[in-house]
């Protein structure tokens, strides 16, 4: 199973970050208005577009919702400003097929956290988002989807030298952070009512330092999620590695957006014939994981 695998090699991924960190060349490079390198992408130019992308490019720019707060996935570097991870990854290679350049004008980052990703969709705030979104057919009903580009699955974060949560029944009578209007929140209400998620909080750093001070006992979201928060500080969390639900990852867009989901989900289908979506793996989620899964197949509806 691919979310047991993600943690078989904790063992080893403290060290891949260190290294990775001293010696690597090949850095993602954004701030919060675009990206200023490819990073040897593939992706082309396409040679046109339907309506609703033509618009974008017309305008010059692409909105990208991301998340600011979580390693691996979607970060912004507290030390450099930039943005990281495999969810601005996607941002970028959907960029480079609309605008056929990596000028960071053309590609703008949002902050986008869970309770507010459908508000901004709707609203056209942003174009389109990746940020951890699980996709199912109640949000379907809410937003668009392409993909699924990455599959997940919940598990559990507690304090390193915590051991009497093993499994998803050891979190009745836990005090258990989650988002609001995350995934994980309703199933834990479903899987285990009895683990006390009375206080949700805004933002999974939030989560991760609750934990760490001992204000909650565990925080349950995705394992990648919670690999980059083991892996920006081994030493003080433990990762129980054992996902209870599959979390099937889309880039989403404001409900009614057949162009747009059509042309993402072909982005997708090329970034896994051109070798685009394992060089964004590598660079992001493969420095804690260097064990690179399949790409789950687009599935269009």
């Amino acid at each position: 199973m691919r979310q047991r695998r993600l943690f078989g090699v904790l063992a080893t991924a403290v060290a891949v970050i260190t290294l990775a960190t001293a010696c690597s060349s090949s850095k993602i490079s954004s701030d919060s208005t675009g990206t200023s390198g490819a990073d040897g992408y593939a992706m082309a130019e396409a040679a046109s577009l339907p309506a609703a992308i033509q618009e974008i490019k017309d305008r010059g720019k692409l909105t990208w919702g991301v998340k600011f707060d979580q390693p691996l996935m979607g970060l912004r570097n507290p030390a450099s400003g930039e943005i990281e991870g495999f969810d601005a990854e996607m941002g970028r290679l959907v960029a480079l097929r609309i605008f056929g350049s990596d000028d960071p004008s053309k590609l703008e980052f949002v902050e986008t956290i869970s309770a507010n990703r459908e508000q901004y969709l709707n609203s056209g705030k942003i174009d389109m988002l990746a940020a951890t979104y699980t996709i199912s057919d109640v949000r379907k009903e809410i937003v668009d989807f392409a993909g699924p580009y990455f599959e997940a699955g919940q598990d559990i974060l507690t304090k390193k030298d915590d051991t009497s949560i093993s499994g998803l029944s050891d979190l009745s009578g836990k005090k258990v952070c989650v988002t609001v209007g995350s995934n994980s929140l309703t199933n834990l209400q479903e899987l285990n009512p009895e683990a006390d998620i009375s206080a949700p909080l805004k933002a999974y750093a939030d989560c991760a330092l609750a934990v760490r001070n001992g204000t909650y006992d565990a925080l349950s979201t995705d394992n990648v999620i919670l690999l980059g928060y083991l892996s920006n500080s081994p030493d003080a969390f433990r990762v129980v590695g054992d996902p209870f639900t599959s979390e099937p990852y889309g880039i989403a867009f404001a409900h009614g957006s057949p162009e747009l989901r059509s042309f993402v989900n072909e982005t997708l289908e090329l970034a896994r014939e051109n070798g685009d979506w394992v060089k964004a793996y590598a660079k992001t989620i493969g420095e804690a994981d260097p064990d690179v899964p399949t790409q789950p197949a687009v599935a269009p509806y």
